[in-house]
């Protein structure tokens, strides 16, 4: 599965597990998922959301017995990857020079960001 295929509901719960950082049992991620939402999800619909995305291989339950923990199975920085990835892709044919220039927009950069583009396109070549 891609990261990209989870819906928007889903990459809600995944920002609260990466903003946590840690192992969180249902009733924690649920409160902190409410929070952080403003939403005001039961347990049941939480525990739906977490079965589904296990299928997915997003989150892991571990621990043993009644009381598991959900961890997340992709980092956020995985997950910026391949969002951005799909997004060049989708609009722009895979082509970060076309992007660039769509975003630019036609305008006149200024000389330090054509400094800062040169570095990192430098950086990259050395890769």
């Amino acid at each position: 599965m891609k990261a990209t295929d989870m819906t928007q509901t889903e990459l809600e719960i995944m920002e609260a597990l990466w903003a946590k950082g840690e192992p969180l049992f249902l009733g924690e991620l649920l409160e902190y998922f409410n929070f952080r939402t403003g939403k005001d999800w039961k347990k049941q619909t939480m525990n739906t959301f977490l079965f589904r995305m296990q299928q997915k291989s997003l989150v892991e339950a571990v621990g043993g017995g009644r009381y598991k923990r959900y961890v997340p199975l992709i980092t956020r920085e995985e997950y910026t990857a391949d969002a951005s990835r799909a997004f060049l892709d989708r609009n722009y044919g895979g082509s970060f020079a076309r992007m660039f220039a769509a975003l630019s927009g036609g305008e006149q950069i200024d000389k330090e960001e054509i400094r800062e583009l040169r570095r990192k396109l430098e950086e990259w070549e050395k890769q």
